[in-house]
């Protein structure tokens, strides 16, 4: 029996990889994911001939890194530029 078939993942097509996002609640579409390819800055993915693909544990983890926690909200940035700061 052949157990490596059964490790691979599943790679996603591009529009398949903007329908993922779209489940865990990012809007995206091809076109986005195209030119987040070109600038570089998107998901992990893999050319098979001309077409890309994608594996959810790329997503997932390209999402992980887009997700920077704030420590100041608008708010609380303009009391400190009057003069309000932290006690």
């Amino acid at each position: 029996m052949n157990t490596r078939s059964n490790d691979m993942t599943e790679l996603l097509t591009r529009k398949d990889a903007a329908a993922y996002l779209e489940t865990k609640g990012i809007r995206s579409s091809q076109s986005t994911l195209a030119r987040y390819a070109m600038g570089g800055n998107g998901p992990q993915y893999a050319l098979i001939g001309r077409t890309a693909y994608y594996r959810t544990q790329w997503l997932d983890a390209w999402l992980e890194e887009q997700l920077t926690p704030h420590s100041h909200s608008l708010a609380h940035m303009l009391q400190d530029q009057r003069g309000g700061g932290h006690a």
